[in-house]
């Protein structure tokens, strides 16, 4: 059976929260290791593998409702089954933390695991949660988190036991299950969480949406109730794009499913600066909401932005690109 796996390749990979976040917190800005050349390099790789989330495997995910008591028992109790599971499979090797629906493995200390476990992986999806998501998992999401590249790479031949694992980390939603370097930075953990928390709440939603969210995430702020993405290495290469006039049309990202083909690296840079825009505009809330309710049809996604926005797509796109040539990214 082909294993579908969702990869990120994300250069700067931080988040931060805001005030309470202790300084050493993992969720805090962090510099992020590898270079564009990697980057790249992992995004093609993985390009091949990567799944839709309108994959027919990824549709029926189970979830609960936001009013529900959360998380219920019997997902606390799969969750335990899980952690024993691990720590019977790895022993002292890995650490383990259990956060429902939350289960967080790592090669460092219990009290650094569950460092990042509260600041890059519960609170950030409890901001998704009260933000977007209406719908929680009732299945363990497990998340495996190594701190430096051997170990990650060493764990990542189960997935490529060819190599080629992407430098960061990577996703597969066929087991729910997110595998970092988490010496890298938090921002590709956060990535991947979107991933794994959104298809509980809009399963089949397009892919320029799913991915540009997730992309968003990769350099933001954490808040209680959400998380505001921030300017990141994507940017030179969309207002390259600009300046040369080689950028796709904005109504054809949104329309086209080819959003993993040859303009993948270009794609996931203006599907995010689209949805920042969004949220530049305090619309991203509420377009997804309608979105989400309204995502059926060839021509959905271009009806539900301009609904929301109140103008023809060919209307928003100068002010949009005009927006994002406003925009620095200081590395």
């Amino acid at each position: 059976m082909k294993q579908w796996i969702l990869c990120a390749a994300v250069l700067v990979t931080a988040c931060s929260t805001k005030a309470d976040a202790p300084a050493n917190s993992p969720a805090q800005t962090q510099p992020a290791a590898g270079s564009p050349a990697q980057a790249a390099g992992a995004a093609n790789a993985s390009a091949q593998r990567a799944v839709p989330v309108n994959a027919p495997a990824l549709a029926a995910a189970p979830a609960q409702p936001a009013t529900a008591k959360y998380p219920s028992a019997e997902l606390v109790t799969l969750c335990g089954k899980k952690a024993d599971d691990i720590r019977r499979q790895y022993g002292q090797k890995l650490k383990v933390v259990v956060r429902p629906p939350f289960v967080i493995a790592g090669d460092m200390s219990e009290a650094k695991l569950d460092s990042h476990a509260k600041w890059s992986v519960v609170r950030p999806a409890r901001a998704m949660w009260t933000a977007y998501f209406d719908k929680k998992p009732d299945e363990v999401i497990t998340t495996f988190l190594f701190a430096g590249p051997d170990n990650y790479k060493l764990h990542a031949r189960k997935d490529y036991p060819s190599g080629g694992a992407p430098y960061y980390g990577y996703y597969t939603p066929a087991r729910r299950t997110m595998v970092m370097n988490i010496n890298t930075g938090g921002g590709t953990l956060v990535h991947e969480l979107t991933h794994a928390l959104i298809v509980y709440d809009f399963p089949n939603l397009p892919t320029w949406f799913n991915e540009g969210l997730a992309s968003l995430h990769e350099q933001c702020q954490v808040a209680e109730d959400g998380i505001t993405g921030l300017p990141n290495w994507r940017l030179p290469a969309l207002q390259g794009a600009i300046k040369a006039r080689k950028l796709r049309p904005l109504a054809e990202l949104v329309t086209r499913r080819d959003f993993y083909g040859s303009l993948q690296g270009i794609n996931y840079a203006q599907a995010r600066y689209f949805v920042m825009y969004m949220q530049h505009k305090e619309l991203l809330v509420k377009f997804y909401r309608y979105f989400r309710e309204h995502a059926k049809g060839d021509d959905a996604d271009v009806r539900a932005v301009e609904h929301i926005f109140g103008r023809k797509i060919s209307d928003i796109e100068p002010a949009f690109l005009a927006w994002v040539m406003t925009l620095k990214f200081e590395r």
